[in-house]
């Protein structure tokens, strides 16, 4: 065998070598990998049942990257993506396991949030699992249907659309009563629309004071009980007070009910004693000025010159007649004077 037969069947070798080693989805197929620069991030998913190999990474409908792979960190499944260098991505950024169609392949969602963060995802970034969804599988709603069915929750649903049948009367008159009156109270609810809203109203005002008033709520709730209980031993003392303020009332009864009419009576006089002392700040300053005018203008003047001076011009009998002495009735007269402060003794 030549050198040329060696070196052929040599290559044909390394070539079988490396045909049964080789792996399809490394292949340059279309979609399965990132054309130009990418950067790799992690994406945390809780299952990732059913998710194919070189899976395409979707954001707003655009194919932006694919699965590189898929390793398992304890009980999280870690998908490894490649991103094209041409998309950002925020840093709260949603991924999700999404289905085309029902019997399509699972791809992976990026969704940018309503409010996307400033920062953005770097290369060897991670979208943890509290930003991440697993995919509805087919499976899953199988599942779920055939446990419905088996479950018995149409057989309920049955039932309970037959008992609400049986509570309807089955006489259609009555049928048609029970229609017309709520159709009467749907209008009396549309014919008084503003009284229903004044209604909401009020309770809105009374739920918005209740906000407000919160604190003072709480300090009811906290602190009312014990003073209630405190209130309740004060109001039996109170209770005792005035059953006793009775007993003693019936002890000082027979005491004043004989005397009842001399206290009124007392009570009667005093009672202008009581009125004068009450009147006294507008009587008194009257009745010190008109003394004042009596002593000053009146007792003065009259006793400045002598006091008054008397000049007997004639005595005359009780019936007119003349004829009395006037020696015996000087005397008398003149006594009367002395006993009247008239004449000094």
């Amino acid at each position: 065998m030549n050198r040329a037969s060696v070196t052929l069947l040599s290559a044909l070798v390394l070539a079988l070598t490396s045909a049964c080693s080789l792996d399809p989805t490394d292949l340059p197929v279309p979609g399965s990998y990132v054309a130009g620069d990418a950067y790799r991030i992690k994406i945390e998913f809780s299952s990732v049942l059913n998710l194919p190999a070189k899976a395409k990474v979707d954001s707003g409908g655009v194919q932006v990257g694919v699965l590189d792979r898929v390793v398992l960190a304890g009980s999280t499944a870690v998908a490894n993506v490649e991103i094209s260098s041409d998309v950002r991505l925020p840093e709260n950024t949603r991924a999700e396991l999404r289905q085309a169609t029902v019997l399509g392949d699972i791809y992976i969602a990026l969704v940018t949030p309503v409010d996307p963060s400033p920062v953005s995802i770097r290369d060897g970034g991670t979208i943890p699992l509290s930003n991440t969804a697993p995919a509805d599988n087919v499976e899953d709603v199988l599942r779920s249907v055939s446990d419905l069915a088996s479950g018995g929750g149409l057989n309920t649903l049955q039932d309970t659309v037959i008992k609400l049948n049986s509570a309807f009367p089955s006489d259609p008159a009555e049928i048609t009563k029970i229609q017309q009156k709520v159709a009467g109270t749907l209008n009396d609810l549309a014919a008084n629309q503003d009284t229903i809203n004044q209604i909401l109203s009020s309770a809105e005002n009374i739920s918005d004071s209740l906000v407000v008033n919160t604190h003072t709520f709480d300090r009811l709730i906290t602190e009312g009980p014990p003073k209630l209980i405190g209130l309740g031993s004060v109001t039996l003392n109170i209770v005792q007070i005035i059953i006793d303020a009775g007993g003693l009332a019936r002890s000082i009864s027979p005491v004043l009910d004989p005397n009842t009419p001399d206290i009124l009576q007392m009570i009667s006089y005093g009672t202008p004693f009581i009125g004068s002392v009450a009147t006294a700040d507008t009587t008194i300053p009257t009745i010190m000025d008109k003394m004042v005018d009596l002593i000053r203008d009146k007792l003065i003047g009259f006793f400045r010159e002598g006091g008054p001076r008397y000049t007997v011009s004639g005595l005359h009998n009780p019936d007119g007649s003349i004829g009395l002495d006037p020696a015996a009735r000087a005397d008398e007269v003149i006594s009367r004077m002395q006993t009247m402060g008239l004449l000094a003794p």
